[in-house]
């Protein structure tokens, strides 16, 4: 029989973790029912995969609206704050 865990949440509301779970950064989580599944993962994918679904032609007169919008071709900024990207522009 499998051994059962129980985590109990503190006053606020917070779930304690184990101690071989308490230095992972990232979980995904599957939620089955009334039941959570934590998994840690090492990165986070930004973009689900879309390669399967079909591609879409805009009609020209959308692509040339797009390009009015879209016409910023500048490089962008790596910051940690809003105050270092400034300097960054500045460079």
């Amino acid at each position: 029989m499998a051994e059962i865990n129980i985590l109990k949440t503190d006053s606020r509301g917070r779930v304690t973790l184990p101690p071989p779970f308490r230095s992972e950064p990232l979980f995904e989580y599957v939620v089955e029912g009334d039941q959570i599944t934590l998994y840690p993962v090492r990165t986070v994918r930004k973009y689900p995969d879309m390669s399967d679904l079909p591609e879409e032609e805009l009609p020209s007169g959308l692509v040339k609206q797009e390009q009015k919008v879209n016409k910023d071709k500048r490089k962008g900024i790596s910051a940690s704050s809003p105050a270092q990207a400034l300097k960054g522009i500045g460079k």
